[in-house]
């Protein structure tokens, strides 16, 4: 049996018997650790160590030799520096020796490439240019990159790359098209939701709590912004529970945590901006909560019946 069967075989079990993914990751944490997995966790913590002494003394040489340097020379250091990160991880997944390293070395490449083309535009473009196409361009060809290797690689780290200077191409995109900040915030945070959504049904998953975080409160942040002071804001509630229950079903506690933390954000601006001195208030939220307890334990012992009842 090879490993995609023994996953297929896993989740039919998991299925048949109602198991859920924590109570596996549960059983997992517990489970013995053998010298196979010892050596795997010391293969990963020597490679993160090692990427962040590569790129601090990628930081320090620059930051010494940078007044001394030219223009040429400021490329080199920060776009080349990047881009043999890159091509050293590649390499090392290519040809299977170290291949550990290959996710620090593309985080090094993710940080020092941008950062070298947009010394280049500085030192060659006029600075009268516009920075936000500028961006966009950066932005667009790096996410192209970074996408053509997750396609030809298949890692989590360039798939996590591609995303982001993906979202940083749309972002930029909409400012430069003078889009209003609102619309491009609820865009951008839609959009990280629904590819966190579909990336969390693949073997890249763990990067979907960081999109999950960040796509949530930047769409709960946009809404804000643009419903506060007027009737949209009755919306808000109702935006965070949406979210909620969405987080329930995709099993992420990062969105759960951002819609959770929003909406008691949004309960206490009310109670003080609307209700400031009434005692009637919060004890009316405490019953409200353990009404909302009561019905919530009670969904969850009939999701589990209706579980068994299927089986």
């Amino acid at each position: 049996m090879n490993k995609k069967d023994a996953l297929a075989q896993i989740v039919s079990l998991a299925e048949a018997h109602s198991i859920g993914a924590d109570e596996i990751a549960a059983a997992l944490s517990h489970a013995p650790t053998t010298p196979a997995k010892k050596s795997n966790i010391l293969g990963r913590l020597f490679g993160y160590i090692g990427g962040v002494l590569v790129f601090s003394g990628i930081g320090l040489l620059i930051s010494f030799v940078w007044d001394d340097i030219g223009s040429a020379q400021r490329v080199i250091v920060t776009f080349g520096a990047g881009l043999a990160a890159f091509i050293l991880g590649a390499a090392c997944i290519k040809t299977g020796k170290g291949d550990k390293a290959s996710t620090p070395l593309f985080l090094v490449s993710g940080l020092m490439q941008p950062t070298g083309l947009f010394v280049f535009l500085d030192e060659y473009m006029p600075q009268s240019g516009d920075v936000m196409l500028a961006a966009l361009l950066i932005f667009g060809a790096l996410a192209a990159q970074q996408g053509a290797a997750f396609y030809a690689l298949r890692r989590t780290s360039l798939l996590f790359l591609t995303l982001f200077f993906w979202n940083g191409a749309i972002g930029t995109g909409m400012d430069w098209l003078q889009w209003d900040g609102e619309l491009i915030g609820l865009i951008l945070g839609v959009s990280m939701i629904c590819l966190s959504w579909a990336t969390g049904k693949t073997a890249h998953r763990a990067i979907t709590p960081f999109w999950y975080f960040f796509g949530g409160g930047l769409l709960l942040l946009a809404w804000w912004s643009l419903a506060e002071g007027s009737i949209l804001e009755l919306s808000y509630p109702g935006l965070n529970a949406f979210l909620i229950y969405f987080s329930i079903i995709a099993a992420s506690r990062a969105l759960l945590f951002v819609s959770v933390l929003a909406l008691l954000s949004y309960m206490s601006y009310f109670a003080w901006e609307y209700f400031a001195g009434v005692v009637m208030w919060p004890i009316l939220l405490i019953i409200l909560g353990l009404i909302t307890i009561g019905v919530s334990s009670y969904a969850v012992k009939l999701g589990q019946k209706i579980g068994r009842d299927s089986h």
